[in-house]
């Protein structure tokens, strides 16, 4: 099967655990393919720069609307998955690429509406990089957004993970800077106009609906701003992110939080619209605050002596049932 009629009127093809070397050359001719599931990977006794080599020559379909790509063991993702080859892609999910350490440039994937990324165990960061255009200081990203249809973006099994951000580490505190305190620190803001001026001009996620994070025990903290950019998000899913300390500042969040086995977890704040909160397994939450609009509580088993510390806080804010021993 070295070669492919691009006269078939396949719609999808699954070619789960062939070789690299033995997927049809005729591939990037069918026309009517738009559902690729089961991506090779690898194959033979190639070393991990011939698989990389040959992944990258690959010419994809532009009508492709799915992709899966499962246990990739290159150290790098082929250039093309982030270019306007795969223009049409609206589903695209890497699961189990071991060896790659930095995700792939596909913030520019305009059509991409679900994102699932799972046991990528070799990334530590996930950077500027991801989004698919520049964040340095001398250019210009006025107008850019990334990731512009969103709607789904799910990360699990990242037990490395460490650091989300989207700007160079030198930007990031001109990124996210609070008022100045005094006509010092006023003079030295003003003073850096150049390395403000291009994050500001950067849309993030504008229609992300759904957000999940299972299982990242090592990450700190999310991407800072996230809430404020995020305007239509609705759900958001936590688990076992045992490093993280604090959830805030998601004023548009409005649905549901779930956050589930997050020991380190002191704080959750400023999330005015939510109607929905549940929380299990954080033995040392004790500020649960500002939440101008919350129906339902659920509490997980043996939060009953942690919860006591804020429960009647929320409860006078407005009318609030609480529900008990969910998980």
């Amino acid at each position: 099967m070295q070669n492919i009629k691009s006269s078939l009127t396949d719609s999808w093809l699954g070619i789960d655990g062939t070789p690299i070397n033995e997927v049809p050359k005729g591939i990037g001719g069918l026309k009517f393919l738009n559902d690729l599931e089961g991506f090779p990977i690898g194959g033979g006794e190639e070393d991990v720069s011939d698989i990389e080599n040959m992944f990258e020559k690959l010419i994809l379909p532009c009508t492709l609307e799915d992709l899966v790509l499962t246990r990739y063991f290159g150290r790098k993702y082929p250039t093309w998955l982030g270019t306007t080859c795969l223009c049409s892609l609206e589903y695209l999910t890497l699961r189990w690429c071991k060896s790659c350490v930095c995700l792939p440039t596909i913030g520019q994937l305009h059509n991409l509406k679900y994102l699932r990324i799972e046991g990528a165990i070799a990334v530590t960061k996930i950077g500027p990089e991801f989004l698919g255009c520049s964040m340095g200081k001398h250019r210009t990203i006025e107008g850019t957004v990334a990731f512009s249809r969103l709607e789904l973006l799910t990360f699990t099994d990242m037990p490395n993970w460490e650091e989300w951000s989207f700007v160079e580490d030198n930007d990031e505190a001109a990124a996210t800077a609070e008022p100045v305190a005094n006509e010092r620190e006023a003079n030295d803001a003003a003073a850096k106009p150049k390395i403000e001026a291009p994050v500001r001009r950067l849309q993030l996620l504008p229609c992300l609906k759904k957000l999940h994070l299972r299982n990242c025990p090592k990450l700190r903290a999310f991407l800072r701003q996230l809430g404020k950019v995020a305007t239509s998000l609705k759900v958001l899913t936590i688990g076992e992110a045992r490093w993280l300390k604090v959830v805030e500042d998601f004023p548009f969040l409005c649905d549901n939080l779930s956050i589930i086995g997050c020991n380190s977890l002191k704080r959750i704040s400023n999330l005015p619209q939510l109607r929905d909160l549940c929380v299990a397994r954080y033995p040392n939450l004790r500020c649960v605050k500002e939440f101008g609009s919350l129906q339902q509580l659920w509490l997980g088993v043996a939060m009953q002596d942690v919860s006591s510390l804020w429960v009647a806080g929320l409860q006078g804010q407005h009318w609030m049932s609480t529900h008990g021993d969910f998980v």
